[in-house]
């Protein structure tokens, strides 16, 4: 299977990211207007979303689908992981070259 290089940065429209996530453009801009999934700066009162809000929202749907929350349960979930991930990601490099390197 290939791998392909995407760019989670890339700005798109708030349609693109709903008929993506298969979801209503109104729940896009109402989470976005939540704060609930990150948006980009815009011209326009519409928001864009970079790519990786696709990723996010996926995620999401599959928490309230298989564990029952609300988005916002959903966010927090998410925010928390990637927390942790982080500071996993930390505790690796300290192991590896040890605390006082730089």
């Amino acid at each position: 299977m290939r791998l392909i290089d995407f760019d989670l940065d890339e700005p798109l429209s708030c349609d693109v990211v709903a008929e993506t996530v298969g979801a209503t453009r109104a729940l896009i801009l109402r989470l976005a207007q939540e704060g609930l999934i990150e948006t980009l700066e815009s011209g326009s009162d519409e928001p864009l979303l970079p790519r990786r809000a696709v990723v996010q929202l996926r995620r999401m749907q599959r928490l309230r689908r298989d564990l029952r929350v609300n988005f916002t349960g959903a966010a927090i979930i998410l925010d928390l992981v990637g927390r942790i991930e982080d500071l996993n990601r930390e505790l690796a490099e300290i192991r590896e070259y040890g605390p006082d390197s730089d």
